[in-house]
């Protein structure tokens, strides 16, 4: 890979902007990315916008670095503002002139309002604190989402022309239908502003390409990936074994299986990683299944904890309804690496982890008779089979193994 050794003297630096990582249990994918970036600088430091929750472990020579403390939505005041007007003004344009309907830049534009000045004061705390240690030659500067943190440095860009970042997009940050409105209202000003947009899937890169043609060479692919732990245990059982991974919001369908296993005649086991605003609706289902279905919803947990569960516990399929993803998910990615064989909606890069080597495509629109079918024919179908489990680690390892994957998205940092 010409990977570097952090104790060969580069003198590089990465500034890693992130929502919480590396405290609570969200952002688990960069557990993933982050030891393996930390080979090629001397130095990484992380940024969360929200340092809350328990800390999780990082490599030795990266350091956290709470600059906003329990302030990080506190505004910049209205003389500030006033005394930076040529960037206010240049935001507020930007985003203006990307707005498609009137009507909502009426409804959202105070909304816009209170997020850039949150972002000026941010930017301000950023360059007090660390803006004098900033060497476009030695720091590379990457926020993990295009979001809050992009603002940020985007409006450091407009002050300080020598400022180059990357950023990643997954999907509340890249597709308008997430947005309120149906309105990104700072994604035109992001990109303009960042230097590289790493897109974790292909559909994403082709969205944002056609949606900003003028700033295509911008997008680059560079997938999330996860980490091999071996193969999971499997053998025959009378018993279908299901898991599932995926916050329990209306947008991941997580109903929809319900439903699907009231239908169902046979021995179910499910397993579901997950919490969210729908659990109490999910809990409800639950309890109205049939006896023969047994049903263990685990809740928010940390990765670690899920890939210990893996390693443990066979799984004859993987299931995964949500109505939209931005690229691959990391919750099919780790149960492939384990062999087990998929069953997913179609939505987003879903399409290209869940293949002919690893499962089954289902169409987006899935109705609760098709998943019920699929799941009642599952043990007797070519995918209940050794073989296929083994085929399915071998897709995810050319195409979805954290050595290979961010290895490369190494290599581009230390050029950029």
């Amino acid at each position: 890979m010409g990977t570097l050794d952090p104790s060969s003297g580069t003198g590089r630096e990465l500034w890693l902007f992130t929502i919480r990582f590396p405290f609570g249990n969200g952002e688990s994918f960069i557990e993933n990315e982050l030891p393996i970036l930390a080979r090629g600088f001397e130095r990484i430091r992380l940024f969360p916008l929200m340092p809350d929750g328990p800390a999780r472990p990082i490599p030795g020579n990266a350091e956290v670095t709470n600059i906003l403390g329990a302030d990080a939505y506190r505004p910049a005041s209205l003389p500030s503002v006033l005394m930076d007007l040529r960037r206010w003004l240049h935001v507020v344009r930007t985003s203006k002139a990307s707005v498609t309907d009137r009507s909502v830049w009426k409804a959202r534009r105070r909304e816009l309002y209170s997020r850039l000045r949150q972002a000026m004061r941010r930017e301000r705390i950023l360059l007090d604190r660390f803006g004098d240690r900033y060497d476009p030659e030695r720091v590379v500067l990457y926020s993990y989402w295009t979001s809050d943190w992009a603002t940020v440095l985007g409006l450091w860009k407009l002050r300080d022309p020598r400022v180059r970042f990357v950023s990643r997009m997954m999907g509340f940050d890249m597709f308008d239908h997430r947005a309120k409105g149906n309105w990104q209202m700072l994604q035109a000003f992001h990109v303009e502003q960042v230097d590289r947009i790493f897109n974790i899937a292909r559909a994403g890169q082709k969205y944002m390409g056609e949606r900003h043609p003028h700033a295509r060479e911008k997008f680059m692919l560079s997938p999330l990936a996860t980490v091999d732990h071996g193969p999971a245990p499997w053998a025959p059982s009378p018993i279908l074994r299901i898991a599932s991974c995926a916050n329990l919001i209306p947008l991941k369908r997580v109903g929809l299986l319900v439903e699907a296993l009231a239908r169902l005649t046979i021995p179910v086991k499910w397993t579901h990683f997950g919490d969210g605003e729908e659990r109490s609706r999910i809990e409800a289902l639950v309890r109205d299944l049939p006896p023969i279905i047994e049903v263990e919803l685990k809740g928010s947990r940390p990765n670690s904890e899920v890939i210990q569960w893996y390693k443990a516990n066979p799984v004859d399929v993987f299931v995964h309804t949500s109505s939209t993803e931005g690229g691959a998910p990391v919750a099919l990615q780790e149960a492939a690496s384990f062999g087990i064989p998929l069953l997913a909606a179609d939505a987003g890069g879903v399409n290209e982890i869940v293949t002919p080597w690893t499962g089954v495509l289902l169409p987006h629109a899935v109705s609760v008779d098709e998943l019920e079918s699929y799941l009642y024919h599952f043990r007797n179908s070519t995918w209940y089979q050794q073989r296929a489990r083994e085929q399915v680690r071998e897709f995810w390892r050319a195409h979805f193994e954290a050595e290979v994957v961010h290895g490369r998205l190494l290599e581009f940092l230390l050029r950029t």
